[in-house]
């Protein structure tokens, strides 16, 4: 028994939506609604060129309309997770080598070792707890907690 073209699309959008289930990410869909199109063009007696260009253009237009809403329809009651230096802000560290104005000093927070100086321009003693106000470039802006 031969398969038809038709049927070989439509086998490939099923194990395509079945991948998709145990992969993240919304892309695995993409492809397999680009070979539904293209079985549906199969269906209608479409040559190779209009499966394979139909394939291409489904997956196409919806990587980039149904990624985009399903990926906000399955993320939207996800809590924002601040990350690298915007987890710093706010954050508290530690002097480690005395803030002394201009040149700052050293702070210690979360395990890392910065440069930093003081908001106001006050110098802050060693092991003095301070909070950072900002990141600039590779200098924390730190204010005594």
């Amino acid at each position: 028994m031969m398969l038809t073209p038709t049927q070989w699309w439509l086998i490939a959008a099923v194990i395509l939506f079945i991948l998709e289930v145990i992969t993240p990410g919304f892309v695995l869909a993409n492809l397999a609604l680009g070979a539904a199109g293209a079985a549906l063009v199969a269906a209608f007696d479409g040559g190779v060129i209009a499966q394979i260009s139909a394939f291409c253009g489904v997956c196409l237009v919806s990587f980039f309309t149904v990624r985009p809403i399903m990926q906000r329809v399955a993320f939207k009651n996800q809590a924002k997770v601040a990350s690298g230096i915007d987890a710093l802000k706010g954050a508290t560290g530690y002097v480690r080598e005395a803030i002394a104005m201009p040149l700052g000093g050293r702070v210690l927070v979360q395990g890392d070792d910065w440069h930093a100086v003081s908001e106001d321009g006050v110098d802050i003693a060693a092991e003095v707890q301070v909070e950072i106000v900002r990141v600039d470039s590779t200098t924390l802006i730190v204010r005594r907690k």
